[in-house]
């Protein structure tokens, strides 16, 4: 589902892969923390590279059952990004209707 919503805001321009994704936790959260490479065909989607690192550090990703709680662009050139997504569960959504 990130790999999707990322490719709409790339403007489905961009390629999406997932790099490698790893178990997290915390004392009280769980979750899985992505690693995506998002590369652009040619420079001439320098704009789009650009629009997307400005909109995505407070983009609301839609995953049911889990909420974004960290995005991270750890590396940027010309025509690709490297980011960081962290999801946790969502502990409101876990829980059993009483």
């Amino acid at each position: 589902m990130i790999a999707s919503q990322l490719r709409t805001l790339a403007r489905d321009h961009a390629r999406v892969q997932l790099k490698h994704e790893r178990a997290w936790a915390s004392i009280t959260f769980s979750g899985t923390r992505y690693c995506f490479s998002i590369e652009w065909p040619a420079a001439t989607d320098a704009l789009a590279l650009q629009e997307l690192t400005r909109i995505l550090p407070g983009h609301e990703f839609d995953i049911p059952g889990y909420f974004v709680a960290d995005i991270v662009i750890t590396d940027q050139s010309e025509l690709q990004l490297r980011v960081e997504i962290l999801s946790i569960r969502d502990p409101v959504e876990a829980l059993p209707d009483s």
